[in-house]
């Protein structure tokens, strides 16, 4: 059997459309789950989605091969690249189905 790996990718709901269209152009990421309204606090301003932290985030959940995940990783590292102001995280495990 396959190995699998789970990604997080937690990043400012600005950038929804950049993720979606990344992912199309490389063929990747078809199954997920995506979380809207991601509220939380890291290395940027927090993202409160109140009246003084006005942001939210967005967040995916994936579930995949070792080698989409490198697919996915390029595409998280471009984005960090061209938005280096933004919070983009990203976290790595490994996961199993039962």
């Amino acid at each position: 059997m396959e190995k699998k790996v789970r990604i997080e990718i937690i990043y400012s709901q600005a950038l929804d459309e950049d993720f979606i269209s990344e992912f199309n152009k490389a063929g990747i990421v078809h199954k997920y789950t995506k979380l809207n309204n991601v509220t939380g606090a890291g290395f940027n301003n927090p993202h409160l989605g109140d009246n003084v932290w006005p942001r939210l985030n967005m967040m995916y959940i994936i579930f995949c091969s070792e080698d989409e995940a490198e697919k996915i990783k390029e595409v998280v590292s471009k984005l960090r690249e061209n938005y280096k102001t933004e919070g983009i995280a990203c976290f790595i495990s490994s996961a199993e189905e039962f």
